[in-house]
């Protein structure tokens, strides 16, 4: 199979069946005029749409009544002519067609209603439509997954070069209980009237979809790649990981949880051996904008943090119903592509350097607060893939991580040959108990709604040195043999309707006994909070210069340190057959303006100091953006130098 192309375009033409004149506009020249000046390698268009319209002459579904030629198929030349590759796009678990003209085919909850996203099903036929408003359907491997078969078929015989295949809705709920889905549960020894089991049915009837479309696909188009959209590159479902050939990340960073979701997520698909793409918009909010758009600064960023992420890049856009590719857009698009594609040859293939480990919760703010603790820091890191601890030099469990035996074996290993641990909350917990010896002993939750942290010396660079509030409450531990580094300061009481004082939260009862707060046992660091989610949450930078603080005790081994402000994002990877290291330095500021987060400016920095630390021997250090050598010098700390400037991005090349 080919690699992952590199500078994509995912185009929507989700277009009501109530406008006429569908694709009149188009032609091939104005279509390759887009793709050329939009620098792509790679677009996906469309076979069916949200509206369940099919946008070629179909004999399984139902063309979009306002169109009278194969629009898919015109596309698919006109790419291919010039050497772009054109996947295709079917619609899964929406389909306002299918759902009005075969309600048996729609998802239901067990009191037998349909399930809907974002609907209200009193709504008057005048109301307005919510945004991204639309009936489910039931893919458990039914009635209405056959029909997604015939049609994947038909698009697989009559295409006769086709690049691959995008079905997107696939994993928007959690299970059905339709009357097909009960019956069908009955034949497995499964209860309808059990949610558990409706969920377990869900994911084996998943699994069933995901693997019977790829073995169409792939009878008629052995290298063609498959992906399946909305959870399919999900970090916490790694069920549904292997029906696609590759992962797509779709963040949309202005409105979908901001520019520091994209990193962790490259990091692990990273490991997974397959090829894996972040996904933006052009959109200045997200999918279904019309008339929307992002400036290039913004889109320049945003696909630069993806290459430096070993993630190829994918940006969103939405066709016009007449057909006419909307050449600003392109040109806006362009302006980034053409820059990537002046220096991808530097991330594919490459391998991450970092010796800071992250090893995922089941909290989601846990994760991300982490993330964003370490990138605000340049602290490069990657994940622990299948108890992987062999690259790293320290790993974090943030806040709610629980081992398996099998898990904490490999923990306990890590940790006999010299690895370093923090944990923070209630990870590394069960059955009441620590499950690593960190010289402490659990208690259990300490009962209050809010508590207060007093830093102890070893920790109080730039904190202050009263009792800083928390908004979610620490464990309570003991010493067994640990280091006290800071301490949890309680409130008088609970804020109730009975008891309560002043506006917030009850102010803090020097009077009472403390409980430890951070201790330090060897190379074992235990932080009581759950100070990831705290800082994911709420953003407060003592909770991060706290956690910061504890990190510096620790040491940890680093490939690359960068002086930067908050804003500065830094990560290095390794081209082991180019001979040299490549690292990226990225800066930008997002602001919040209104719903969304936005980039706008852009400074010039100078004379950002840089240090690298490998094993090899270093003949040179280039800048590439500028296209520049950088004088360095070597000590028995790393490779000194000092990029002379930086402007959104650059990549730096250290060759041995």
């Amino acid at each position: 199979m080919k690699p992952l192309a590199t500078r994509q375009v995912h185009l929507d033409f989700h277009t009501s069946p109530l406008i006429p004149g569908i694709g009149e506009h188009f032609s091939k020249e104005n279509f390759q005029a887009a793709l050329k000046e939009g620098h792509l390698s790679s677009i996906t268009i469309f076979a069916k749409c949200h509206h369940g319209l099919c946008y070629y002459p179909t004999k399984v579904g139902t063309m979009h009544p306002g169109l009278s030629f194969d629009l898919l198929g015109e596309m698919i030349d006109a790419a291919h002519e010039i050497g772009v590759r054109a996947p295709v796009y079917i619609t899964g678990g929406w389909s306002d067609h299918d759902a009005k003209t075969h309600p048996e085919w729609r998802a239901k909850d067990e009191k037998g209603d349909f399930l809907r996203h974002g609907l209200d099903p009193n709504a008057a036929p005048d109301d307005f439509r919510p945004h991204n408003a639309w009936d489910d359907m039931c893919l458990n491997d039914g009635s209405y997954a056959e029909h997604i078969y015939a049609l994947t078929h038909e698009v697989c015989q009559r295409y006769k070069d086709l690049d691959g295949l995008f079905y997107d809705i696939i994993f928007v709920n959690e299970y059905c209980l339709c009357d097909e889905c009960k019956a069908g549960m009955v034949k497995l020894g499964l209860n309808p009237e059990s949610i558990e089991d409706a969920k377990a049915y869900y994911r084996e009837k998943h699994c069933d979809f995901m693997r019977k479309c790829g073995e169409i696909l792939h009878s008629y188009h052995p290298d063609a790649t498959i992906f399946f959209n909305s959870g399919g590159a999900d970090m916490g479902m790694p069920e549904y990981h292997f029906g696609s050939t590759h992962f797509e990340m779709e963040d949309l960073p202005t409105d979908w949880g901001g520019y520091d979701k994209m990193p962790a997520r490259a990091r692990f698909f990273a490991n997974t051996g397959k090829d894996y793409l972040g996904m933006t918009g052009k959109f200045h909010t997200s999918w279904g904008e019309f008339g929307g758009f992002k400036f290039a600064d913004a889109m320049k960023y945003e696909a630069a943090s993806m290459l430096a992420y070993g993630a190829r890049c994918s940006i969103g856009d939405q066709l016009h119903p007449n057909g006419e590719m909307n050449r600003d857009t392109y040109k806006l698009i362009g302006e980034a592509y053409g820059y990537i594609e002046e220096i991808e040859d530097y991330a594919f293939p490459a391998r991450p350097t970092a010796k800071v480990g992250i090893y995922l919760s089941d909290s989601t703010p846990s994760n991300e607060g982490l993330a964003k603790m370490l990138l605000e820091s340049q602290t490069d890191f990657d994940i622990v893939y299948q108890d992987n601890y062999a690259p790293f030099d320290l790993v974090i469990f943030p806040d709610a991580v629980t081992l398996s035996p099998a898990s904490l074996e490999a923990l306990k290993a890590f940790i006999a040959r010299g690895g370093k641990v923090i944990f923070s909350g209630e990870s590394l917990v069960a059955d009441g108990k620590f499950q690593i010896d960190a010289g402490i002993t659990y208690v259990g939750p300490n009962g209050c709604d809010k508590d207060f942290i007093r830093v102890g010396g070893k920790i109080a660079k730039d904190m202050v040195t009263a009792p800083f509030l928390c908004y979610s409450p620490a464990q309570k531990v003991t010493l067994s043999g640990a280091e006290l580094l800071s301490e949890v300061v309680y409130p008088y009481f609970n804020r109730t309707y009975e008891r309560f004082c002043s506006h917030k939260n009850t102010p803090y009862d020097l009077a009472k006994e403390t409980t430890p707060g951070m201790t330090l046992s060897g190379n074992i660091l235990y932080i009581a909070h759950p100070i990831f989610k705290i800082y994911r949450e709420y953003g407060s930078l003592y909770h991060k210069r706290y956690f910061l603080n504890a990190l510096a005790l620790l040491k940890p081994e680093k490939t690359l340190s960068v002086s930067l402000m908050s804003a500065g994002r830094a990560t290095m990877a390794h081209q082991p057959q180019e001979k040299r290291y490549c690292a990226h330095l990225l800066y930008a500021s997002p602001v919040s303006r209104g719903a969304v987060e936005v980039l706008e400016d852009m400074p010039d920095l100078y004379n950002v100091p840089v240090t690298v630390k490998v094993p090899e021997e270093i003949k040179a250090v280039t800048c590439v953006t500028e296209k520049q050598d950088i004088p360095f010098t070597r000590d028995e700390t790393g490779v000194h130098f000092t990029l002379p400037h930086l402007r959104c991005h650059a990549l730096v090349t250290l060759t041995y």
